[in-house]
Formats: C-alpha cells, sequence, structure tokens
C-alpha cells in the first residue's frame, strides 16, 4: 500500500527537523593517530562551528587500542538517540572498533579486539552518563533514526 501525501509531508517535515537538530555533528570525522598529531585537534561540524578535542582524553583511548587500530578508530564517536527503540536508547554509529572503545570505557569486555561480540551493542542513560564524564569531548549525540543519522555523516 502506498503512502498518502499526508504522510509524505509529514515525513519529509519529520525529516527536515531531525536534519536541524543534527547541525551541530561533525562534517567529517578524524582517525585517533591523526588527532594525536594535531596541536589543537578538532572536527568541523555540518554548520561550520568547531568540535575540540581534549589532548588527555585523545591519550587515554591510546591505551585501549593497539596502534594498528589507532589509525582506523574514526572520532568524535556519534553516538545516537534511537527514537525507534524507546526512551533513552542509543547505539554507536560507526563501526566494531568504536564500540569496542565505548564498551571497554564502561568496563564491558574482557578480551581483547579479536575477539568481538555480534550482538548489537545498546547504549542506556547510566553508561551514556559515564562516558560523558570519561571522554565528554569525544562523543557527540545525534538525533533520529539510524537511516537518517547515518546520511548525515
Amino acid at each position: 500500500m502506498s503512502e498518502s501525501h499526508l504522510e509524505r509531508a509529514f515525513r519529509a517535515m519529520l525529516k527536515e527537523e531531525v536534519r536541524k537538530l543534527n547541525q551541530h555533528l561533525p562534517k567529517s570525522r578524524k582517525t585517533l593517530k591523526t588527532l594525536l598529531e594535531e596541536k589543537t585537534p578538532f572536527v568541523e561540524t555540518i554548520d561550520g562551528g568547531k568540535i575540540l578535542m581534549k589532548q588527555e582524553e585523545l591519550q587515554g583511548l591510546v591505551g585501549i587500542l593497539p596502534p594498528h587500530l589507532q589509525e582506523r578508530l574514526q572520532l568524535p564517536i556519534v553516538i545516537q538517540r534511537r527514537f525507534d527503540l524507546g526512551r533513552s536508547v542509543y547505539t554507536v554509529s560507526g563501526g566494531e572498533i568504536e564500540e569496542f572503545v565505548l564498551k571497554s570505557l564502561l568496563g564491558l569486555v574482557e578480551q581483547d579486539f579479536s575477539n568481538k561480540s555480534k550482538e548489537p551493542f545498546y547504549i542506556y542513560r547510566p553508561y551514556l552518563s559515564e562516558l560523558i564524564r570519561k571522554i565528554h569531548s569525544l562523543i557527540i549525540i545525534g538525533f533520529g533514526t539510524p537511516e537518517g543519522l547515518t546520511s548525515e555523516l
């Protein structure tokens, strides 16, 4: 069954509002290795602003990842507020490395990166609070559905 004109209009309006909400997201991301080499590590946002990253928080990630993975970790890590999953449920926009880093910071992994979990990783409010406390300059929260956010990054 096809969508009505009203449903299409509503979907377009909602998509535009989510796009406006996400103007603070990074236009592009940089690797941990690249950011460590910068005097003032930052990335540009979609709206032209800057996300500054703290050198001590970047250094803290060095102990979590071996050097070859530091070249693949993309920062800042975008944490998505997932309206489709219910209240206060977030996911990680990115790959396995970004998830591994967050799980490590939360004490949720006991193995190295080579033993990856196949289960989806959901971040709940208490986890988010802890991550913000530990690496607030390295994460950013986006809003919407995964499809809406993926096209923004």
